[in-house]
């Protein structure tokens, strides 16, 4: 009996490790999973349990090797940010895949993804990562300024020469470094103590901190060690295939109320829902934690001296739009992060006019954009905005 129980305990421990590699079970499923697949191992007669555990795990890897030779989660993928999102155990959130480089044609941006009344626009993009898993095209390349932020300094949507970084690099001559990934806004910071720490960065970061999705609580949830052995598991192209089969059903099964359209004199303008409600809210009360999070950045680690506020697309173009387009305040929030300034040691720098003043120019120059139609995130235009501030501001000129 004592064998049979062991080779219950060994098989459990197999087949929920297996089960994991597939990347779309919980840990909690997991977890059933193994308790459920010992208890019935320990009563199957002879070795059935072995060899019925074994063919299990035999078939995984023969679908995994598969499916990695043939390039099918790089080929399914959305985006380059959804194919290389990759667990990282140590500091329990997702950065990118370290050293890579991938080439693909993103069909279209988010919001054309999730409704189809919105035209795709394809773009060709190259996304380069370095040895932290961040898109850097010239690695950990002794910095003058640090940029921590989400996807507006990841460059969603974007190739490589179109970041804030490269653009900073190729056109001013200043060696920024991106610390920008698809988590929030305490997860980028804490990455960023992480690396300056570990690897001895300057102590010069600026924060990007957006409008639409930045000011909301962090989050809470706890990721116990068999939470991240599950999660980190799962970084191989089985599991990323399946989560973006599973994505993109979500994405496919949205409701279209969660897209808002606008023309702009010919065109038209997919907005966000959820961005409009934001740019549209008259209060805003923050998390104490936020103010927290900026104070121990500046205050305590002297790492954030400047913080940047990003627009939503809305902010930035209602004047432009046609249609029944709502009276835009001000943002309580960008006033809330003005309020701090009081009590800490950082600044804060607002992009929107400089963003609203380029997209007026190129609109009425060329009938071009600095917002992707179909996307939440600026096209190369409105990065190009960005990264001439942040040259402003470590010029002194601000």
């Amino acid at each position: 009996m004592l064998k049979q129980v062991l080779i219950g305990v060994v098989c459990a421990v197999v087949f929920s490790a297996t089960l994991a590699v597939y990347g779309i079970f919980d840990v909690h499923i997991i977890a059933y999973a193994l308790a459920i697949w010992a208890v019935a191992c320990i009563f199957m007669r002879g070795n059935n349990a072995l060899y019925i555990t074994g063919a299990f795990a035999l078939a995984t890897f023969v679908v995994w090797g598969g499916v990695t030779v043939s390039g099918l989660a790089e080929k399914n993928a959305a985006t380059p940010e959804q194919y290389l999102a990759e667990y990282n155990p140590s500091l329990a959130f997702y950065t990118f895949a370290p050293d890579r480089q991938v080439q693909m044609e993103q069909n279209a941006g988010l919001l054309a993804r999730v409704d189809p009344r919105v035209a795709p626009v394809a773009r060709e993009i190259v996304f380069v990562t370095d040895k932290n898993g961040l898109r850097n095209s010239n690695g950990v390349n002794n910095p003058d300024v640090l940029l921590i932020g989400g996807g507006f300094v990841v460059g969603n949507g974007n190739t490589q020469s179109s970041l804030i970084s490269d653009i900073l690099q190729q056109d001013y001559n200043v060696a920024a470094y991106n610390i920008g990934t698809p988590g929030s806004l305490d997860e980028q910071a804490l990455l960023a103590l992480t690396l300056v720490k570990e690897q001895g960065l300057v102590k010069n970061g600026i924060l990007f901190v957006f409008e639409g999705e930045d000011f909301k609580p962090f989050s809470s949830e706890v990721h116990y060690p068999l939470k991240r052995l599950t999660k980190y598991l799962s970084n191989n192209d089985l599991g990323r295939l399946l989560r973006e089969y599973r994505d993109g059903f979500l994405a496919n099964s949205a409701d279209q109320s969660g897209v808002v359209i606008f023309p702009i004199g010919a065109r038209s303008m997919a907005f966000s829902e959820a961005y409009v409600t934001e740019t549209l809210a008259t209060t805003y009360k923050a998390d104490p934690k936020f103010e927290e999070l900026l104070g121990s950045l500046s205050d305590n680690a002297g790492l954030v001296n400047t913080v940047v506020f990003v627009p939503t697309k809305l902010r930035v173009y209602a004047n432009l739009l046609g249609g029944d387009v709502p009276q835009i305040p001000e943002s309580p929030k960008l006033a809330a992060l003005r309020a701090m300034t009081e009590n800490h040691s950082f600044k804060v720098y607002d992009l929107t006019p400089h963003l609203q003043a380029k997209a007026i120019v190129e609109w009425g120059r060329r009938k071009e954009l600095i917002w992707w139609t179909d996307d939440v995130y600026w096209n190369e235009s409105g990065a190009n905005v960005a990264a001439e501030l942040v040259n402003e501001l470590l010029k002194g000129n601000m």
